[in-house]
């Protein structure tokens, strides 16, 4: 796998060589510390990236849509990744808008992130909680997302769940917290963190997103 690695840290592009070398034995890293190093490494590698990480803002990188929206579309359809400092919801949805396909927080556990970049690399995207979460591609067709619905509630996917779970599962995986599950469910508060507590059990995770992930990597097959 092949990563052009963009940020002006050197102890931020070790440490991330670091959780991509967990996904691959075969990984080589093309680093880069500004905006001209990134464009240069494009046009050096002429058989291109499989995955491009960069920070928000660098020299030469403003951190705005545009900005990064460049960059999308210099290397599409290669997945972009932002890793940055800022948590600010309204950089989150320009960045997003521009076309990047996970944008992660450098606050973010480093196992985490590692899972993140497997989705990313699967097809899947990835929002963070304060937007409502994990996305994937939208389907463009009823049909196939009323398929997926079917399949959960028929024990196809996640059959060690139980139907109500599997129900909850789907709910967290489109950002709802659990007062809004149990509203959608007509389910007390205590139920639902019960029905949430099953689930992290059985998925063998420790938190929600971490369980939205699996959730995402699964139906996405």
């Amino acid at each position: 796998m092949k990563v052009l690695l963009a940020d002006d840290h050197s102890i931020v592009r070790t440490a991330l060589k670091y959780v991509l070398s967990e996904l691959t034995p075969d990984l080589v890293v093309v680093e880069a510390r500004n905006n001209s190093d990134i464009f240069a490494a494009l046009d050096s590698n002429s058989d291109g990236f499989d995955l491009v990480m960069l920070d928000l803002r660098m020299p030469g990188m403003d951190g705005s849509g545009q900005a990064i929206g460049r960059v999308v579309e210099r290397v599409a359809p290669t997945p972009v990744c932002v890793f940055t400092v800022s948590e600010d919801p309204d950089e989150m949805r320009a960045v997003l808008a521009a076309g990047v396909r996970a944008y992660i927080p450098k606050t973010t556990d480093d196992g985490l992130i590692a899972t993140i970049l497997k989705l990313v690399l699967s097809g899947g995207s990835y929002v963070p909680p304060v937007l409502g979460g994990l996305t994937m591609e939208r389907h463009s067709h009823e049909a196939e997302e009323q398929g997926i619905k079917g399949r959960l509630l028929t024990k196809e996917i996640f059959p060690g769940l139980t139907r109500r779970q599997r129900e909850v599962l789907a709910l967290l995986a489109e950002g709802l917290s659990n007062q809004e599950i149990g509203e959608r469910l007509d389910l007390n508060l205590s139920t639902v963190k019960s029905h949430v507590t099953a689930i992290l059990r059985a998925l063998d995770v420790e938190n929600r997103t971490q369980a939205v992930l699996k959730f995402q990597s699964v139906v996405g097959k």
